[in-house]
């Protein structure tokens, strides 16, 4: 039953590496532009953010192993449509259909462990969920690299995608070993909150990924000011319903907590960080270096080594520290940021990187000091009624993160390979340039890091 269960987790998110490292790849193969590559990455990412409570909530009211197996086909077939595109409107199209899938399979998994194991298991099992996440992530980039070097039956980038429909066929067959269970609680959706907070933020994530491409028309600009508004009349639309004594897409007042509050704007600044430094390492390796998207997911990799090893360790660091450790964790992560923009400006044009090495170490360890025990920390101040409503807003908040990142990380690209067009290190310099504002983003985790630190310590005294 185990690996039916931890197999899907796998493939949604070895899925987000796999297809990154073949973004320069699609777009070489299609003729897209780069704004339709983001599209791409945010198609999927944004679909899964928005859809992944209203998915949960099905698992409860209709099977969570019916809503596993459906989340897994459609997974698998839009997979298949995405390895058999013939133009990047299809592919994008297949994307948003891949996040429907991962909406609906990935809650199902936690909740089918839940269900499915004692209590004195479930650590271990929580353990392995954590550890399959992380290498996923970490073999994820290895993976793309290795399926394009490949280069089977002359599939180039489609293989990144068809590798995920003959692992969904697996998984398939696996499901029906898993007993099924539900909820009892037949409180109706809300599909308002849902299109509201998917209108709210297509109207934001839109604008600016395709603004720098268009020269910021008005339509655009009018569509980026209106986000907003549409966005603060979907919290007041939540929080109606809490009023009224009824289920939301998202509880809101879980924002009156300000540990909880604190840890979201750590998610968003770290995962937005993190998807958008993926985005342009693929490009600056592959087309700025000329490296093969073996070599750059290789180089990529020693990040995700660093990642995977402070995840480990993570809740040891954390019981000697306490919520310190995310201290340790956003300062590593600023200082690995700017190490690798020293090692950058070291080595210039020159294919030989060897000195990036440890400063994407640093940067991984960083990361995983931040993400793995962040969860636990805020988790462990909140209600245990209101665990479930705030571990999935912190599931959905990764998500929406990594898409306003990628969206974000363009505007600065673009603009820096703009300003140094003609010049031999333009890819070197334009990164340098994304890695200073990741830098700047990452710093502000620390003063959020120290305020979670202090509450805790207050909360023990």
């Amino acid at each position: 039953m185990l690996p039916a269960l931890l197999l899907p987790v796998f493939m949604a998110v070895s899925n987000a590496f796999i297809v990154n490292v073949a973004t320069p790849s699609i777009q070489k193969g299609l003729g897209a532009s780069f704004a339709d590559v983001q599209f791409i990455l945010t198609g999927y990412t944004l679909t899964f953010a928005v859809l992944l409570i209203i998915g949960a909530r099905l698992g409860d009211r209709f099977g969570r192993r019916r809503m596993l197996f459906i989340g897994v086909a459609l997974f698998t077939i839009a997979s298949l449509l995405c390895g058999l595109s013939a133009h990047v409107t299809m592919l994008i199209a297949s994307r948003v259909l891949q996040g429907v899938g991962a909406a609906l399979l990935m809650p199902q998994v936690l909740s089918l462990i839940q269900a499915n194991y004692t209590l004195e298991r479930r650590g271990a099992i929580f353990g392995m969920y954590g550890a399959t996440q992380g290498i996923a992530a970490t073999a994820g980039q290895i993976i793309g690299g290795l399926l394009l070097r490949m280069n089977l039956w002359d599939l180039d980038w489609r293989a990144v995608f068809l590798i995920s429909v003959l692992l969904g066929a697996l998984i398939l067959a696996l499901i029906p070993f898993i007993p099924e269970s539900g909820s009892s609680d037949r409180a109706g959706l809300d599909w308002m909150g849902a299109a509201l907070a998917a209108a709210g933020l297509l109207m934001l994530v839109y604008p600016l990924v395709q603004g720098q491409r268009e020269g910021w028309p008005a339509g655009l600009v009018v569509s980026l000011l209106l986000s907003a508004p549409v966005l603060v009349l979907f919290a007041w639309y939540e929080r109606r319903l809490l009023r009224r004594g009824r289920l939301p897409f998202m509880n809101i007042d879980l924002f009156r907590h300000k540990v909880f509050t604190f840890g979201i704007l750590v998610v968003l600044l770290l995962m937005s960080s993190q998807g958008a430094f993926f985005l342009v390492s693929a490009y600056l390796l592959q087309l700025g270096l000329h490296f093969s998207a073996l070599q750059a997911g290789l180089v990529i990799g020693s990040m995700g080594m660093g990642y995977f090893l402070a995840s480990l360790f993570s809740s040891r660091v954390a019981a000697k520290l306490g919520a310190h450790v995310l201290t340790v964790g956003s300062i590593l992560t600023t200082a690995g940021y700017l190490l690798l923009s020293w090692a950058v400006r070291t080595t210039g044009v020159s294919s030989d990187i060897g000195v990036w090495i440890p400063a994407l170490a640093v940067l991984g360890i960083g990361q995983g000091f931040v993400a793995a025990p962040l969860t636990n920390i805020v988790l462990a101040k909140i209600r245990t009624t209101d665990i479930g409503s705030a571990s999935g807003v912190m599931t959905t908040s990764i998500q929406i993160a990594s898409t306003i990142g990628i969206a974000l990380i363009g505007i600065v690209w673009l603009s820096a390979l703009g300003a140094h067009t003609g010049s031999v290190s333009a890819y070197p310099d334009a990164f340098n340039i994304c890695l200073y504002v990741l830098a700047a983003a990452t710093a502000l985790i620390l003063p959020l890091a120290l305020m979670l630190a202090g509450r805790n310590g207050a909360r023990r005294s």
